[in-house]
């Protein structure tokens, strides 16, 4: 099953009930929050309702290991480093990485590390609207670009 990476890009601010529960049930309750979650109609159904505040596309591999070692936490001030990892049972990030991508439906599946990752604006800024969909001329709902953005983010 695919994964795909959803980045919040939003603030919380004037953002109606329903789709700030489902922010937070998707774990990017909070801005440049970035959760995986599976590619099923149920993350779909909640990734529509959420578009104008979220961008997502699919993760590969390597962008997961990247964002593993950079922004990674198993609490809120200890953030995922060697030793925690094999206190987990892995190896390598590699190995965290493959087995969210292969195994569990979210990242929240890992048991022993924070389910998102608090990124940082990115570098350079955002080159198109933060404000409108990717069809539109912006960065927000289903960007192939995103994994570009994001490797600004860590």
């Amino acid at each position: 099953m695919a994964k795909i990476l959803v980045v919040n890009l939003h603030g919380m601010i004037n953002v109606p009930r329903a789709t700030k529960e489902t922010l937070a049930q998707l774990g990017v309750g909070r801005r440049f929050a970035a959760t995986v979650v599976g590619d099923d109609s149920v993350s779909k159904g909640s990734l529509a309702l959420c578009k104008d505040y979220v961008a997502w596309a699919p993760i590969d591999p390597a962008l997961l290991e990247a964002m593993l070692k950079s922004r990674g936490r198993v609490s809120n001030s200890k953030a995922l480093d060697e030793k925690a990892l094999k206190g987990m049972g892995y190896k390598t990030y590699a190995d965290l990485a493959d087995k969210i991508i292969k195994g569990g439906s979210r990242l929240s599946s890992v048991k022993g590390m924070k389910p998102f990752f608090g990124l940082s604006p990115p570098k350079g800024g955002f080159r198109r609207s933060s404000r409108r969909q990717f069809g539109e001329g912006g960065i927000l709902g289903e960007n192939p670009q995103l994994a570009e953005i994001v490797r600004r983010m860590l």
